[in-house]
C-alpha cells in the first residue's frame, strides 16, 4: 500500500486528540466541536493507511453514527452535554463495535472515578467533565483497536 508510511502519524491522532480533549474539558468545561470532528475524520485515513479495507471503515463509522444517536438522546434528557456526546461518538468510530462494549463500560467506570474525586475536593458540580473519562477509556482500549496497530501498543 502506498501510505503505509502515513499510518503511525494517523494512528496518533487517536490518543492525542483524546488528551487534548480531556484536558479543554477539564480546564474550561467545554469541548471544542473541531476536535471531535478531527478525531471522526482522521478515523478513515487512519485505517486505511494500516491496511483496513472499505467495508471496515464504513462499519466504524456506523458505530459512531449509532453512538451519535443515544448520546443525543441523552443529551435531550439532559444527561450529557452535546460536546460530550460528539466526542464519545468520534471515538466509537476508532473502536468499532468490536471494541465498543468495552470502551463504553471502562467510560462509564472512568466518569464515576471522576465524580468521586470531584465530590471529594468538593469541586463537583451539575456538569461532570466526560472528556476525561472517554479519553482513559479510549487509551484503555488502544491495544484491541486495529487502527492504532502502527503505533506498535499490542
Amino acid at each position: 500500500m502506498a501510505f503505509e508510511h502515513f499510518a503511525a502519524p494517523l494512528a496518533a491522532a487517536f490518543p492525542c486528540l483524546l488528551a487534548v480533549a480531556a484536558v479543554c474539558d477539564l480546564a474550561r468545561r467545554r469541548i471544542d466541536n473541531r476536535l471531535s470532528l478531527a478525531l471522526a475524520a482522521l478515523y478513515p485515513p487512519a485505517a486505511l493507511a494500516g491496511g483496513a479495507d472499505a467495508a471496515t471503515v464504513a462499519w466504524h463509522g456506523v458505530a459512531g453514527a449509532v453512538v451519535l444517536a443515544a448520546g443525543f438522546g441523552a443529551f435531550a434528557r439532559g444527561l450529557m452535554a452535546g460536546g460530550d456526546a460528539k466526542l464519545l461518538a468520534a471515538a466509537a468510530c476508532w473502536t468499532g463495535f468490536a471494541a465498543l462494549p468495552a470502551f463504553l463500560l471502562l467510560t462509564a467506570l472512568a466518569g464515576g472515578l471522576c465524580a468521586l474525586a470531584l465530590l471529594a475536593i468538593g469541586k463537583a458540580g451539575r456538569e461532570l467533565p466526560l472528556a476525561p473519562a472517554i479519553a482513559a477509556a479510549g487509551l484503555a482500549v488502544m491495544p484491541q483497536l486495529e487502527a492504532v496497530a502502527a503505533l506498535g501498543v499490542r
